[in-house]
């Protein structure tokens, strides 16, 4: 109970943190935009924010589970929260800090970390390129030819993540070195995940809805600002943020 009320209070004391920013230096564009959106509109983008988190916490949680360990939902949260902040700083510095923690409160072997990277990673680049997919073929009027090597981009990138994702125990067990320990492990984590077809395809599914709610938010912006963006627009926006994110090596 203690603990939570600690991250709780860190939480409302870093939005405290960036409001007192805010209101030293007083930067009018960014304080224009905010009256702008109003705080109906705040909260809405608050509430998506969430709603997208409560996705992601699903997405951690599941595969640790199936594995057999224990991952209160909690911990989830607060520690996706820690990496997407740190990773604005640092890239890859909050992947680092995630797997640390995952690894610390689940009290699970690094092998079985490495296995856990593939839900994080390629099922989250998978249902990137099925909305990838939609966003090209649906705006494919306004795209013209530029749209093909998008589609086959989608298509590659889509198919190739699933693979790998489902074979990678395969992989890794014709590796020269696949008999050491650590290998055999991991290789044994990866096959328990990659059996789990129901498992790929939920995750699959639960990314896909979290980047549509995250997307959902740019939409909401365009919206209060003004702006008029038809569904197809923003579903092709969204999909251009969600790769600068997915992919992500500069702050």
């Amino acid at each position: 109970m203690r603990s939570r009320t600690v991250h709780l209070l860190s939480w409302f004391a870093g939005l405290a943190g960036l409001a007192i920013v805010v209101w030293y230096f007083r930067p009018s564009d960014f304080i224009s935009q905010v009256e702008s959106v109003g705080v109906w509109g705040g909260f809405g983008w608050l509430f998506l924010t969430l709603c997208a988190r409560m996705l992601l916490v699903e997405v951690a949680v599941l595969p640790i589970r199936a594995l057999g360990y224990s991952f209160r939902r909690a911990d989830a949260f607060w520690l996706g929260w820690i990496r997407t902040f740190v990773n604005q700083i640092v890239p890859l510095l909050g992947l680092a800090i995630y797997s640390r923690e995952v690894r610390r409160k689940a009290n699970i072997p690094w092998s079985v970390v490495v296995a856990l990277s593939t839900p994080m990673v390629l099922l989250a680049a998978a249902a990137l390129s099925v909305i990838g997919l939609f966003a090209v073929l649906s705006n494919a009027e306004y795209m013209g030819q530029s749209g093909i090597p998008m589609l086959i981009t989608f298509a590659v990138v889509g198919s190739g993540s699933v693979f790998v994702a489902t074979h990678v125990a395969w992989m890794i067990d014709r590796l020269p070195g696949a008999t050491h320990l650590f290998a055999e492990q991991s290789a044994a984590a990866f096959r328990r995940l990659s059996d789990c077809n129901r498992l790929i395809a939920g995750l699959i599914g639960l990314h896909v809805l979290a980047i549509l709610v995250r997307g959902a938010r740019i939409w909401l912006l365009f919206v209060l600002f003004g702006a008029e963006m038809s569904v197809a627009a923003a579903v092709l926006v969204i999909v251009i943020a969600e790769s600068t994110t997915l992919f992500q090596v500069t702050p």
